[in-house]
């Protein structure tokens, strides 16, 4: 081989380790450039938001699924509601740890902070809407997967008595929208809920 021959294919070589090197260095920052922190942070310029939803629950002792169907209201930082339209009337109101349940017979407040299993339920759903990664990591093993255009946000309870009532909850979204929430349980139900955005809206320096 000629001394010019040599030194093209010396580049070659060069070239094709310099290339693998740096395919090496940028994997990483690929398979995990949109984690949690990201998505907390897209999330939390949402100032409120109004959507209409459609909730589909398999319950293991029944036959047919049960379907309500309503709108729900979120507005930073700690309130939210949800209310059914159909089949029956019911509102329930979150605001800090006070959960109110309305229906035709009447009204009844509960104190989340006495019931932890419904208060890291609550959490993991105000916590993704307010992109409060500090609090959703606090109560659960949470799993980002996607990017921002079309994301899934897994989460496995750590507190040991939600986990005996929650298996896992799924939260899909696209952008800074919750698209659906899938929840199931020990016991073998299932909910899936699907949510339709009304409106959002963002600091006037989002927009």
């Amino acid at each position: 081989m000629s001394g010019t021959a040599a030194r093209a294919a010396f580049r070659a070589v060069c070239r094709a380790y310099a290339h693998l090197a740096l395919t090496l260095m940028m994997a990483p920052q690929l398979v995990f450039a949109f984690d949690l922190h990201e998505l907390a942070d897209m999330l939390r310029r949402v100032e409120a938001s109004n959507v209409a939803f459609e909730e589909t629950k398999h319950v293991s002792s029944l036959t047919i699924p049960l379907v309500r169907r309503g709108l729900l209201q979120y507005v930073r930082p700690d309130r939210l509601e949800m209310r059914v339209e159909s089949p029956f009337y019911e509102r329930v109101e979150i605001v800090g740890n006070d959960l109110t349940i309305e229906t035709k017979r009447g009204k009844r407040a509960i104190d989340l902070a006495s019931q932890p299993a419904a208060g890291a339920w609550v959490a993991s759903i105000r916590a993704t809407l307010a992109g409060d990664a500090e609090t959703l990591n606090r109560h659960f093993h949470a799993r980002v997967s996607g990017d921002k255009a079309r994301w899934k946000l897994a989460l496995t309870p750590r507190d040991r008595d939600f986990a005996a009532l929650i298996k896992r909850i799924e939260l899909d979204g696209a952008q800074a929208g919750v698209t659906g929430i899938e929840i199931e349980e020990t016991g073998g139900d299932r909910s899936v809920m699907t949510i339709t955005p009304i409106d959002a809206k963002l600091p006037a320096k989002q927009r």
